[in-house]
């Protein structure tokens, strides 16, 4: 097996020990504040799929300037997603004077 392609079956293979994980962290019963933890898989993808798939480490210093503006706008994009879920609050409905 040569070089690339052994690096290739490597990055494969640890994105879907990523996805064990996160799959996995999702099912346990993490409380409210602990949740954007399961991020951190999704981070490790991201960057696995960076650094092997894209090999933007091996890339002219534009590429590396625009990966790394589409991730800054990526992170802006997630953020503002993800403000509506964390800050809903579940408003308890009186309907005709009773609980």
């Amino acid at each position: 097996m040569s070089r690339a392609l052994r690096s290739l079956v490597v990055g494969w293979v640890v994105l879907l020990a990523l996805v064990a994980v996160q799959l996995g962290c999702s099912f346990l019963p993490l409380p409210r504040s602990l949740r954007p933890l399961l991020l951190l898989p999704a981070l490790g993808m991201v960057a696995v799929v960076g650094i092997v798939f894209m090999r933007v480490t091996a890339s002219p210093g534009i590429a590396r300037g625009f990966a790394m503006a589409a991730l800054f706008w990526l992170t802006i994009i997630l953020g503002l997603g993800m403000m509506d879920p964390l800050t809903r609050t579940i408003y308890p409905v009186v309907i005709g004077g009773v609980q």
